[in-house]
């Protein structure tokens, strides 16, 4: 069985290079693969997408794919360290994407996955961001379930070349308050359908 592995707030760059070395592991097979759940200090990553124009000195670029996107507490980031179920790139972001659509269901929203399969959206507000990079079949990155955020840091940038004011969380399209634990069970509970 996947193991879950909660990492509670760290920097990105700890995390990210921790994400290398265990992709190494389970490309050397000494690791089934791992999933993992972080919250992160503020920071902003850029994916092999983003405009030239947009790169900033504050912006770190990063493998995955996509654009800029922001990383803050009441956040929570899901790094599916895992193979491939199947050997098709496609198929793994409609993955995540009914991942990230089946959490908001647990907390009785509606929502839609993104046509470009970078996303989840509540009432045409975007609630999740995806990006990945796929390393001999397995995967790096994964999926940001905005729950309980501040969203000015959205406002310093395009997120995902999008403009900020379509950016939400899960309280605002609650209407009440949702806790990352809440969220966290939640994805916890979604696992299996990431590994099928």
């Amino acid at each position: 069985m996947t193991k879950v592995v909660y990492l509670g707030q760290r920097p990105f760059h700890e995390v990210h290079q921790e994400m290398l070395d265990h992709l190494a592991r389970v490309h050397r097979s000494e690791s089934e693969g791992e999933v993992w759940m972080v919250e992160h200090e503020p920071v902003f990553t850029a994916g092999r997408a983003t405009p030239k124009e947009q790169m900033r000195d504050d912006i770190i670029p990063i493998e995955r794919g996509g654009q800029i996107t922001f990383h803050g507490p009441g956040q929570l980031v899901i790094y599916p360290i895992i193979r491939l179920p199947k050997r098709d790139v496609r198929a793994w972001l409609r993955q995540l994407e009914a991942f990230g659509v089946g959490i908001c269901e647990q907390f009785g929203l509606s929502a839609v996955p993104s046509v470009d399969g970078t996303g989840v959206f509540v009432d045409g507000r975007k609630v999740a961001s995806i990006g990945v990079a796929i390393r001999h079949w397995i995967n790096l990155h994964g999926i940001s379930i905005n729950v309980a955020m501040d969203l000015a840091g959205f406002q310093q940038i395009q997120p995902c070349g999008l403009d900020p004011s379509i950016m939400s969380d899960l309280c605002r399209a609650t209407g009440r308050t949702v806790s990352l634990e809440e969220v966290r069970q939640a994805a916890q509970d979604q696992v299996p359908s990431l590994l099928t």
